[in-house]
């Protein structure tokens, strides 16, 4: 009961509260409006015929200039690259190989150059390394990798760098199987 009864009480303080603002038309309500529905209605018709006449008197604003537009023409294709992503920010670059990862086939046989932290993982059942280079968005809170396989008979940690260094890497997008499952890296990687 007591629930129920505070309840009601914090209902009724946000009610008289909301109806304490301004004293512009969007806050006046008629005597005719008595439970919520028709509170809701009288509101939602107010702010349409604002906003309709809002717009009708005003222009809307050009669009922005695509983010991206400079990526597509000064990284696409240079040096034989076909997605540089050192050219870009912490932040695109984060979204282009989070994009890889959700949209691969679009990526795949792309020669791409990414710059990164460095990380390894040790699959104990397989006796096998991963390696990936881990990037970052400008906060520093999310990170995305991408694993790589590098060019040749390499051998971990003797052709690496340590754990945690900054890398750039280069090579072809591409997929692998492995128990059944597919995954995608950058093959026939390189240090640059």
């Amino acid at each position: 009961m007591r629930k129920l009864t505070s309840l009601i009480l914090c209902l009724a303080v946000s009610g008289l509260m909301a109806g304490c603002g301004s004293s512009g038309p969007q806050n006046k309500m008629t005597a005719q409006t008595t439970g919520l529905k028709d509170v809701l209605e009288s509101r939602m018709s107010e702010e349409n015929s604002e906003v309709t006449s809002a717009t009708s008197e005003t222009t809307l604003p050009s669009p922005t200039p695509d983010p991206l537009a400079d990526y597509s023409a000064e990284s696409l294709g240079s040096d034989g690259i076909d997605y540089d992503l050192t050219k870009l920010s912490s932040d695109l670059i984060y979204a282009e190989v989070y994009n890889m990862m959700i949209f691969p086939k679009e990526y795949i046989g792309r020669t791409i150059k990414v710059s990164g932290v460095f990380t390894v993982y040790y699959d104990e059942a397989k006796d096998k390394y991963h390696f990936a280079c881990f990037v970052s968005d400008a906060a520093a809170c999310c990170q995305q990798g991408i694993e790589f396989i590098l060019e040749g008979d390499k051998a971990y940690p003797e052709n690496y760098p340590a754990e945690g260094a900054e890398i750039t890497i280069q090579g072809v997008f591409g997929t692998y199987d492995e128990d059944g499952a597919t995954f995608w890296s950058l093959t026939d990687a390189k240090f640059v």
